[in-house]
Formats: structure tokens, sequence, C-alpha cells
């Protein structure tokens, strides 16, 4: 019995470790899971469909934390033959399937929502539902910020997103707040139906709102998933420190860059003078990916040398720039030397 207990207290520390990437995401599967069931029945209990919704989308949510769960097991594995790149691309297919998952939920509510407008039901308690709402919105404040802190410590896009998605829900969840206040104060007036028409409404309009964040991350995991280039701003932070260096090779050629998951692979192609050494071809390598690190520190930069054809060179003298160029840091050096030792 003893064993068993240590096994269980073992598997416990394990699977609540902070220091883990995976941490966050277990706690915002833990969190919708009560969340879905709490909404869910407490929607169906007293008859509103916004309540509903937000449960059952609370209920995808665990589906796609399932799906986040075990795409961020495979992303921070590191790459091998299989896959030279890696595994962060599953990060991208978690998620465009919770896209996809909330889309259905959004038809699915549509249909509930014409339907009450058939046949409307009336809210029954909005007191329960009003407090419920409103202690649903600080766990999703308290949540939504504890993932944004989580994304920038692990440097996990899929962490990022599921912030994201947390704080449209606690926004989403103030709509079901104001829209459950309009509907006690129209019922207090006896116009329950009319109570019952905004919170149908309500339901399709906060769903159509939440589907923002999940189509704008969802057209970026297609362009991951297509290896789609970097945005701008990055290409130009690249472009910038080729120019720092550009007295450092004969010839900028051109760059390849692709992101799969948090890990962003940037190609160079130059090239340097057919006389240069690997160990000057390792220094720019290393300066490069030194000053490309800082700006982005999941970068992963590789150099790619070609040796010039030598044509620069006649009658023993060379007109080649990086030689001109190292030859006059040489004598501006020696320079300094020999001033300091006089």
């Amino acid at each position: 019995m003893d064993v068993y207990r240590d096994n269980l207290s073992t598997r416990m520390k394990k699977y609540f470790d902070k220091s883990s990437a995976v941490f966050p995401s277990r706690i915002s599967l833990i969190i919708c899971s009560m969340l879905a069931a709490g909404g869910i029945f407490f929607g169906i209990l007293e008859n509103s469909l916004s309540v509903t919704a937000n449960g059952l989308i609370a209920a995808t949510e665990i589906l796609t934390s399932l799906l986040f769960l075990s795409a961020i097991k495979q992303s921070i594995r590191a790459p091998d033959y299989v896959f030279n790149y890696g595994y962060g691309k599953y990060e991208s297919m978690a998620i465009l399937a919770g896209s996809t998952l909330l889309t259905l939920l959004l038809i699915y509510t549509i249909i509930e929502a014409v339907k009450d407008f058939g046949s409307p039901v009336p809210v029954k308690n909005y007191t329960i539902l009003i407090i419920y709402s409103l202690a649903s919105f600080m766990i999703l404040r308290r949540t939504g910020a504890f993932l944004r802190k989580s994304s920038k410590k692990f440097q996990m896009p899929l962490l990022e997103y599921d912030a994201e998605i947390w704080k449209t829900d606690s926004l989403i969840e103030m709509g079901v707040l104001v829209n459950l206040a309009l509907g006690a104060v129209v019922s207090y007036f006896h116009y329950k139906i009319f109570g019952k028409y905004i919170d149908s409404l309500t339901a399709v309009l906060l769903l159509s709102y939440s589907l923002k964040v999940q189509i704008t991350h969802g057209r970026g995991a297609i362009n991951q998933l297509l290896d789609h280039t970097l945005p701008e701003n990055i290409q130009f932070d690249i472009i910038s420190v080729i120019a720092e260096n550009i007295n450092r090779f004969c010839e900028f050629k051109k760059v390849h860059t692709r992101q799969s998951g948090k890990d962003i692979f940037i190609e160079i192609d130059v090239i340097m003078p057919w006389d240069f050494t690997l160990e000057e071809a390792y220094q720019l390598e290393k300066d490069i990916h030194n000053s490309l690190v800082k700006k982005y520190p999941t970068a992963i930069p590789r150099l790619y040398v070609t040796p010039c054809p030598g044509d620069c060179v006649h009658d023993g003298k060379t007109s080649c720039p990086v030689k001109l160029s190292n030859d006059a840091n040489r004598k501006k050096i020696d320079n300094i030397q020999n001033i300091k030792q006089n």
C-alpha cells in the first residue's frame, strides 16, 4: 500500500510539475472541464441558450485542450532523421482542429436559436445564472492571465493561442452577464418571452465573436502548414543583421525562412572569398547566429557558404572588398598598438 501511495504521489507531482511546458495546458483542461459542466448544467436547468452555448464552448475547448496537450508533448521533441525541422507543426494542426470544432458549434447554436424563436420557453431563474456567470468571468480572466504568462515563459505559440481564447471567453462571459442582467430586467416587467429572444440572439452573436480569434489563428496555422514565409517585420530584422556583417562576405545571395511551432528556421546563403578558412566562416555564422537569437530566442539560424570563383585576383593583387576591408582593419589595429607601445 505504501509503494502504491508513493507511486501515486510521484505521478501527481509529475502531472503538476510547474517547470513543464505541459503544466499550463493541464490546468487549462481541468478548469475547462469544470466550466463546461457548470455551463451546460445551469444553462439547461434554467433554459438559457446563451449560458448553455458558453458551456458548450468550454466543452469544445476540453477537446482542443486534449489536442493541445498532445501537440505540446510532440512539439517539444527534438528534430530527428524523420522530421528534420522537429514536431512543431503539431501545434498548427491542433489550432486548426480547434477552429473547426468552434465553427461546428456555431452552426448548432444558430439552429437552436431558430427553434427558440419559433417556440420560445422563458428563462427560469436569472439570479442563479448571474451568480454563476460572474464566478465564471473571474475564473476565465485569471486563467487567461496565467496562460499568457506561461506562453512567454516557455516560448510556446500554442499557449499564447490558448491565452487568447481564454481572454475572448472572458469577454463573451461579460456579454452573457449583460444579457442576463437585461433579461432579468425585462422579466421583472413581465416581458419574459422578450427576454428569451434576447438570450437566444445573444448566444449567436457571442459565438460569432468567439470565432474571430479562432479564424485569425486558424489562418496562421494554415500558413505554417503550407510553409508560408515569416512576417515582414521578422524578415527586415534578419536583413538588418545581414547588413551589419556586409563587409565580411563577398555577396549575399538569398534567405529562406520557415516556422515550425515555436522554432524559427533561418537559412542564409552567402559567398565568401575562396581562400577563407573554415574558422573564419564559422566565426561569421556564430556572430550572425548570436545576433538573431538575441532578437528571437527560438530562432535556429544556419549559414550556407559558397566560395567565390577567385576572379578578383589579377597579377597577384586582389580587388576583393572583403580582403581589402580586413587589411584596412588590420592596419588600424597595428597602428593603435604601435601608438600604445611608443
